[in-house]
């Protein structure tokens, strides 16, 4: 129906609208939480069922995460202006998500599926980084072992990578091994990192670097392209990012 497509729009609206009640109401925060998954999971839900799609549950993960790590994320962060820009942020991609998501349903172009794809990398690295920040940045108001940071982080992982399964053809079961294996890699990566002296951005940066290339590594797998010569570009910037930054890292 025509009415479709303004959710693209009217849902980065509601939430935006959710997000500035906590702020202003911090009592709110929760209930703005689940009212923001709630109408998220709705909208996927209107998409799926107009377009007879049966596997629709693994896309709500990508808008879910992503609003939950950037809402949990502005928490902790200083500065007004800065958390505006995060609401602005959450509400930006959830438009161009449900836009992208929309054709994708009506539309047999593998265009679409490819920019979905992108969307799904791009808002998986961003996700990483703003979890992990607040994961990070916690135990400086609570105090906490490491071990609750793998704990949280190793369904959170899984679920970035079971996102890709649909527009990629791939049955879960046939794939579980590699995605267990990725999600307890970059657990234990998080544990390691938790340990640095360094500010919590920089260490969810670290994190989210790694959770490229592990990605990298895996849409390669999955694709059938992977082998030396396609891993030295991701592992070249990779690993010149991390040595930019423990060098220039002021450390505490």
């Amino acid at each position: 129906m025509k009415y479709k497509r303004f959710i693209p729009l009217l849902i980065p609206f509601l939430v935006w609208f959710l997000n500035q009640a906590f702020l202003s109401n911090p009592e709110f925060f929760y209930s703005s939480l689940g009212l923001g998954v709630l109408i998220i999971i709705l909208g996927i839900k209107l998409f799926a069922n107009s377009h007879s799609a049966k596997d629709w549950i693994p896309f709500i993960v990508a808008p879910i995460l992503f609003f939950l790590s950037f809402s949990g994320y502005a928490t902790i962060i200083v500065g007004d202006s800065w958390i505006q820009a995060i609401f602005v942020l959450i509400a930006c991609f959830l438009f161009f998500y449900f836009r992208t998501l929309y054709y994708y349903f009506i539309s047999d172009n593998t265009d679409w599926t490819e920019r979905l794809d992108n969307l799904l990398s791009m808002s998986g690295f961003l996700s990483i980084f703003a979890a992990a920040g607040l994961l990070f940045g916690l135990p400086a108001f609570l105090n906490w072992s490491p071990i609750v940071t793998i704990i949280i982080f190793i369904p959170f992982i899984w679920l970035l990578f079971v996102q890709f399964l649909p527009i990629k053809k791939i049955k879960l079961v046939s794939t579980s091994p590699i995605l267990i294996s990725v999600a307890l890699i970059l657990a234990e990566f998080a544990w390691v990192f938790s340990f640095w002296p360094l500010n919590f951005n920089i260490l969810a940066l670290f994190l989210a670097i790694t959770y490229y290339l592990l990605l990298t590594i895996t849409r390669l797998y999955w694709d059938g392209r992977l082998n030396r010569r396609s891993l030295r570009l991701p592992f070249a910037l990779s690993i010149g990012i991390f040595i930019i930054l423990i060098l220039t890292a002021r450390w505490l």
